[in-house]
């Protein structure tokens, strides 16, 4: 971490557990009922999807309408679940003690830049981060794996791909740095992830973000 300048969060697991207080089943439910309210027909799989960023990806099929409503659902319902998300033990020290290092810090997430900002806020993290990158368009393509969103970061950080890093908790996360260039640090927050993130490409893993900033 000495030699970074840039570092990269991922949202969801890095920083918080965002849908700790409103479960994630729930919020893709709530999803499924919107479109079939729109008179939407679900294929079994996605009637079954507990990861509501699934049932958004699937709304890309139903046409124009359906995914920006799907779109701005899915955000309003993230936003509510951010107010009861739970943060992860060391993150916030990883934020400010990056900013103080002269580090310029950055989220990167597939969740909806109106989310992000709420918790950060809420939590009086806002000002110690350079940059959100998180989702706005309402293509699911551009999320992660792709690395859109990092190269984003990456471009509105002016940053050394050299001297970069992403902490990220998922398979998605590590393929995208990977595409992008820069160091995948692996935040393995569960039993078995491990050699889940090695597999994909993981640089470094890490099962604690305390480790991390305790390396600033």
């Amino acid at each position: 971490m000495q030699s970074t300048r840039y570092v990269l969060l991922d949202f969801d697991g890095p920083i918080c557990d965002v849908f700790a207080g409103f479960p994630a089943p729930e919020v893709a439910n709530r999803l499924r009922v919107m479109l079939k309210a729109a008179g939407a027909e679900l294929p079994q799989s996605v009637q079954e999807q507990d990861d509501p960023m699934e049932v958004f990806r699937f709304s890309a099929d139903l046409g124009r309408d359906l995914n920006h409503a799907t779109l701005n659902a899915l955000t309003d319902l993230e936003v509510e679940a951010a107010a009861t998300a739970r943060p992860t033990p060391g993150a916030a020290e990883l934020i400010r003690r990056s900013g103080e290092a002269n580090k310029s810090v950055a989220v990167v997430s597939n969740n909806s830049v109106a989310a992000v900002t709420a918790f950060l806020e809420a939590h009086g993290l806002l000002t110690a981060v350079d940059l959100i990158s998180a989702r706005l368009d309402p293509d699911p393509g551009l999320m992660k794996p792709n690395p859109h969103l990092v190269r984003q970061a990456l471009d509105q950080l002016g940053a050394d791909v050299t001297l970069s890093l992403l902490v990220g908790d998922s398979v998605t996360d590590m393929q995208a740095s990977k595409s992008a260039g820069i160091t995948a640090v692996g935040y393995a927050n569960k039993p078995g992830k491990a050699d889940k993130l090695v597999a994909a490409g993981a640089d470094v893993v890490v099962t604690s973000m305390k480790e991390l900033a305790n390396s600033v």
